[in-house]
């Protein structure tokens, strides 16, 4: 399939970079930290954590991979090429998961790192045993718009519509089929509301 690369595509490609899932768990984790820790520094702590674990040490593994020519881009957009950033993303989860235990985090920051964990996982699976590439944008900003909207504030909900608009965006620049978009949407919905439910938040 041939995308023309017109203005519609320069538009969803920026939204396709601004919504990454290593961008916006940056701000996410930094609100939630913030808005339980009983004292600001030990949100910054904690939200800090999680930007190097989950963020700045997968991507860098990321933008070494494709300079040294084995990854095609920073979204790893073949399929075939996403096992080892997802287990190494993995690894570096389960260290700050550790940290943020270590350091005391609140039981609503940990719940929103687990449920993170549990689906970066399930994509993993759905990636690697049914050989189909989920959509881990759809699976960020889904998870990302329910957690502000169930634990920071309803107003949140009104973020709903960016699910649509990365959903467009992926799809527009050819890296998921709509399928796949509204499958990560749906994963990281019932994954959240699992893992909320079981946290009784």
């Amino acid at each position: 399939m041939t995308i023309k690369k017109n203005e519609g595509y320069r538009i969803a490609y920026a939204i396709s970079f601004l919504f990454h899932p290593f961008i916006i768990v940056v701000p996410l984790f930094f609100i939630v930290s913030l808005r339980f820790a009983i004292h600001p520094l030990e949100g910054v702590l904690w939200g800090s954590l999680v930007s190097l674990g989950v963020s700045a040490a997968p991507f860098a593994l990321i933008r070494r991979g494709v300079a040294q020519g084995r990854l095609t881009d920073y979204d790893v957009s073949r399929r075939e090429q996403r096992l080892l950033p997802f287990l190494y993303t993995l690894i570096c989860m389960g260290a700050a998961l550790a940290l943020l235990i270590v350091f005391d985090a609140a039981i609503q920051v940990l719940a929103v790192f687990i449920g993170m964990v549990c689906a970066v996982a399930s994509a993993l699976l759905v990636t690697h045993l049914a050989r189909w590439k989920i959509s881990l944008h759809l699976i960020g900003i889904t998870g990302a718009v329910l957690t502000l909207s169930l634990l920071v504030t309803p107003s949140a909900s009104w973020l709903s519509p960016l699910i649509v608009l990365v959903g467009w965006a992926r799809w527009r620049v050819g890296a998921h089929t709509a399928w796949q978009a509204i499958t990560g949407a749906v994963l990281a919905a019932a994954v959240t509301g699992a893992i909320y439910r079981l946290f009784g938040l």
